[in-house]
């Protein structure tokens, strides 16, 4: 049966020659993997948007619940990306976004809160807003929420240690190594305060970003098996250069 649906693309995997299997998390169906023909080669024509992450595409597609595997019958582009391809920043933090949802959603069903948020970011980061270069630590921070691990904000003079590990603000020191001294946790703290449209209010400089994207990612591995290390944080030290 042929359904029409929205998806946005997060990676795509080389089946053959000319082939791929291309990553999808859609509106109706949640976390899809399709099997385009013909996207590499001299023939590709316009399938080729379907392997440039983060686009949005409007999708006829064949789908069969017991199949692991799609087939996708018809796709145009929504609007094109018309900042997030030519620049270095936006494309570093683009492969982070990418790579990470490629990994939380393997399995993520029909979610439409989660689609609405990861549209909106999308638009967010391709603009020209200000304070984009802390766009990944708000947007990891608000993804946790639709993870089921957003962190409690408790904090107070009493309660000033950040506890990674049971994401919330602590009186003391706890056991294990994986909090925050109460130096770093007020920077860390920013992230409850602050909107999308105070995003340059996160993090002033390198050190407070790279602060904060530690203790995020810290805060993924901790709470969510299987994310594994991330090779988009070697790219990201391009940002992370006075």
């Amino acid at each position: 049966m042929i359904h029409k649906t929205r998806g946005i693309v997060l990676n795509h995997t080389r089946y053959s020659e000319t082939s791929a299997i291309v990553h999808v998390f859609t509106l109706d169906f949640g976390m899809q993997s399709y099997m385009v023909n013909a996207v590499f080669g001299k023939k590709k024509g316009d399938k080729v948007l379907l392997l440039q992450p983060l686009n949005l595409l409007e999708l006829e597609v064949y789908y069969k619940q017991s199949k692991e595997i799609q087939r996708i019958k018809e796709f145009q582009l929504e609007r094109p990306l018309k900042v997030i391809p030519f620049s270095q920043a936006r494309r570093a933090q683009a492969f982070l976004i990418t790579e990470l949802l490629s990994r939380v959603l393997r399995s993520e069903g029909k979610n439409l809160p989660l689609f609405s948020f990861l549209e909106d970011a999308i638009s967010f980061l391709d603009s020209e807003r200000a304070g984009l270069e802390n766009f990944h630590l708000f947007f990891l921070f608000h993804l946790s929420r639709f993870l089921g691990f957003l962190p409690h904000n408790n904090y107070s003079n009493e309660f000033s240690y950040f506890d990674i590990q049971e994401g919330c603000f602590v009186s003391s020191e706890p056991a294990h190594p994986y909090f925050l001294s109460p130096e770093d946790a007020v920077v860390f703290l920013r992230l409850f305060r602050y909107s999308q449209d105070e995003l340059t209010q996160l993090a002033a400089n390198v050190n407070e970003r790279r602060l904060i994207l530690n203790a995020l990612i810290l805060l993924v591995d901790l709470h969510f098996a299987g994310a594994g290390h991330l090779r988009s944080l070697d790219v990201l030290s391009d940002l992370f250069r006075e």
